[in-house]
């Protein structure tokens, strides 16, 4: 049942979003409880990153990819998170400079993980690399004609060979079309090399049309159409209608669920608290501070939040020292979404006290 106490709430959501003062919360979460919060979120990520790229062999999206956003997140927030998530080094794993470039002719791959170690190595504020150069010309060549890009859950284009396979279909990480054409916006923005600035531009413009003229269905898929529209430099009324359509999907918990058919859970409610905080709705708001209260009354003892699995079996499973089992990869995933969205209610330094 959908959260029928915020509905007049959603529907001024493009007065809020500009700073009308209306409809805060009385009791926000305190400072200290959030910095709590992240703190302990990241702790067990950070030691467990080690155990899963010397078991998995790789970065995953959701053991150090999102993580590594999270952290990097919370740090330009003023926010003490220990050392730094541990990843592989680009270049020791199968996806080299050479590799991209090598894509970039002859197709191959796919633009899902892509999407999120750009997206980290954007929020930890990396140079743009020769291999992440290649990553972008790669990107340019896996856009579609209508704009997009496509996920796990499509037929993964094949470049020039004109050939396509079955994508990965592993929901909810990466099995819509929004949430990697939302997240290549983004990597076009921060990489996309000046010299090619009119192309970028274009191909960007392009994505918000698709996005524009896209409907969204599930939680992530709305989630992304805000980000892709805010990120896209959308027309703000579009982005307010994007904003008003993920609110409407808060739960009478305070939380958002990934599907109508399940219960809120901490993957869910900290993308979409995420993708209301980049569109400009501020933490006190009373929408945003149900979701912080519905993250902290549900985190575990030891930081992490448990969010049950929907994907089917992709990997061999093994332990990497996180909880949950089977379902410790999905968990790490929200645990990292819960503390962007946690993080992003903690003002950074410069302008706490304001």
């Amino acid at each position: 049942m959908k959260m029928r106490i915020y509905g007049a709430v959603t529907c001024a959501a493009a007065v809020l979003i500009i700073g009308s003062g209306t409809a805060w919360a009385d009791d926000a979460v305190s400072r200290e409880a959030l910095q709590s919060a992240v703190r302990k979120g990241l702790d067990l990520l950070v030691k467990t990153s080690p155990t899963f790229i010397k078991k998995g062999g790789c970065n995953s999206c959701h053991n150090q990819m999102l993580p590594a956003a999270a952290q990097a997140f919370a740090r330009a927030r003023g926010l003490d998170v220990g050392e730094p998530i541990e990843q592989l080094p680009g270049e020791l794993s199968e996806l080299t400079t050479e590799r991209y470039a090598e894509y970039s002719i002859a197709g191959g791959g796919g633009v899902n993980a892509l999407s999120f170690e750009l997206f980290a190595s954007d929020l930890m504020k990396e140079p743009a690399t020769a291999r992440v150069r290649a990553q972008i010309q790669y990107i340019k060549t896996q856009q579609l004609p209508e704009g997009y890009w496509r996920g796990g859950g499509s037929l993964t284009n094949n470049g020039q060979q004109g050939l396509s396979r079955p994508g990965a279909a592993r929901p909810p990480l990466m099995f819509d079309d929004i949430t990697p054409t939302a997240f290549m916006i983004r990597a076009l923005t921060a990489y996309g090399p000046p010299s090619e600035a009119a192309d970028n531009q274009a191909r960007i413009a392009k994505a918000r049309q698709w996005l524009l003229a896209t409907k969204a269905t599930r939680l992530q898929e709305h989630a992304f159409r805000v980000l892709g529209l805010k990120w896209s430099n959308a027309d703000p009324r579009a982005v307010d209608a994007a904003v008003r359509d993920l609110q409407g999907q808060q739960q009478q918990d305070g939380g958002f669920a990934q599907l109508p058919t399940l219960p809120s859970d901490a993957y869910a409610t900290g993308l979409a608290l995420f993708a209301l905080h980049e569109a400009g709705l501020a933490s006190r708001h009373q929408a945003y501070q149900a979701g912080l209260k519905f993250l902290l009354r549900t985190q575990a003892p030891d930081g992490t939040w448990h969010v049950r699995t929907r994907s089917l079996e992709f990997q061999p499973y093994f332990e990497s020292g996180y909880p949950y089992q089977h379902d410790q990869w999905i968990s790490a995933a929200g645990t990292a979404y819960a503390t962007l969205a946690i993080a992003a209610a903690v003002e950074p330094p410069h302008t706490a006290g304001q």
